[in-house]
């Protein structure tokens, strides 16, 4: 059974529920019908020191502008020139730059800027949203899927895209199930401005509970400064670094990060989660497909997430216009399993590296601990090993 227009229907709108929405309405206008579902989105509107950031590679920024989106997010992106990766305590460090080009090895782009901007263009080209309601129950059992909405709703399509977030009940009701690594490190997220030199560094700190990292953000109306701070550490320590006193806060944040960002002088609110890492055994069943934090979260250490996200985004785009093609698309489970292995290869090369990358220098061996600062005076000095290290952060693969 084949709708008139085949049917596209994406559950969550996140940045990549957002992006495939977005594009797939532009590519295929008259081919394609596209309905996303999300029970809340954002308006944009959050205080200047309290956004999140995603960090996008340079690899990723190509893609955007291939489709038509960096235009619109350019101005607002803080470029990522080079980055500077170091140990607490502990001899050995490297910087990480493109030594071939000028051009930056990634951006940063606050997330509520980059969610309004994609939702107009899912608005302009024609998308239905569906706002305000959450999304029950999957059921894939008849000729085509059918989703029920809390209100009592069920809508069909011939191709569902589950992008409802790491603990989906939806890929649950298709009985996927999941890889969990349980958490061994826990986050702390702020945004703070400093009194430093900005000229478009962002800093990757290994300590011995996990990575401090510092992304670069754009300006404030102040002109100081600015960064999104991802902080890992081990779950007692997240738990007294929330606690702290925004004074106290800032005070061990700069014994930790050292005084190559300047002195760090304003913070916004903070905000913690445990870094489990889940990874779907499966990506598809029959006509639907899972994208984005459904299919796998991985550690933020590379900040390699929704990059992973944008290159799903890509095959996925591939396959519905081989699939809009045939006869009856979406129809064959073997056709939709291209795109799984192709994705599986990615998620499982690049969730290795960066869990590899976290736990690197969470060892308390001292033998360990040795090696691995060894391991990152070697990448400063060896032109090759830097290089392959810099291309895999800027998306190359």
């Amino acid at each position: 059974i084949v709708t008139e227009r085949p049917r596209l229907l994406i559950v969550g709108g996140g940045l990549a529920g957002l992006l495939l929405a977005a594009r797939a309405s532009e590519q295929f206008r008259d081919r394609l019908s596209i309905t996303l579902i999300e029970r809340e989105l954002s308006d944009g509107a959050q205080a200047s020191l309290d956004t999140r950031a995603t960090a996008l590679s340079r690899d990723s920024k190509d893609l955007l502008a291939l489709w038509g989106f960096w235009s619109e997010l350019s101005g607002a992106a803080k470029a990522i020139e080079r980055i500077h990766v170091s140990r607490r305590s502990r001899f050995g460090s490297a910087l990480l730059e493109d030594e071939v080009s000028a051009e930056p090895m990634g951006w940063v782009v606050e997330n509520p800027l980059l969610q309004a901007s994609l939702l107009r263009r899912c608005i302009a080209a024609g998308v239905e949203v569906v706002e305000g309601y959450r999304a029950v129950k999957l059921t894939a059992a008849s000729d085509l899927p059918l989703l029920q909405l809390e209100d009592g709703r069920e809508l069909s399509a011939d191709l569902v895209v589950i992008a409802d977030g790491a603990e989906s009940s939806l890929r649950s009701d298709l009985g996927i199930t999941v890889q969990r690594r349980a958490a061994t490190q826990f986050a702390v997220a702020v945004n703070c401005e400093t009194e430093g030199v900005d000229n478009g560094t962002a800093f990757e700190r290994f300590t011995d509970e996990g990575p401090l990292a510092f992304l670069p953000i754009p300006h404030s109306d102040s002109n100081k400064p600015r960064y999104n701070v991802i902080w890992c550490a081990h779950e007692a320590t997240q738990a007294r670094l929330l606690a702290l006193s925004d004074e106290d806060f800032l005070r061990e944040l700069q014994i930790t990060i050292g005084w190559r960002v300047g002195k760090l002088v304003k913070m916004g609110r903070r905000a913690g989660w445990p870094l489990s890492v889940v990874v779907s055994r499966e990506l598809v069943r029959a006509r639907c497909v899972l994208l984005g934090n459904s299919a796998h979260t991985v550690h933020p250490v590379a900040g390699q997430g929704f990059n992973l996200s944008i290159r799903d985004v890509k095959r996925l785009l591939t396959l519905i216009e081989s699939e809009l093609a045939t006869n009856v698309p979406f129809g064959a489970l073997s056709r939709l399993m291209a795109f799984e292995r192709a994705s599986s290869a990615d998620h499982e090369q690049t969730i290795l590296a960066t869990t590899i990358l976290s736990d690197l220098f969470d060892q308390p061996h001292p033998i360990v601990d040795t090696v691995s600062s060894a391991a990152l005076s070697a990448v400063d000095i060896m032109p090759p090993i830097r290089r392959g290290i810099a291309e895999f952060g800027m998306g190359r693969r």
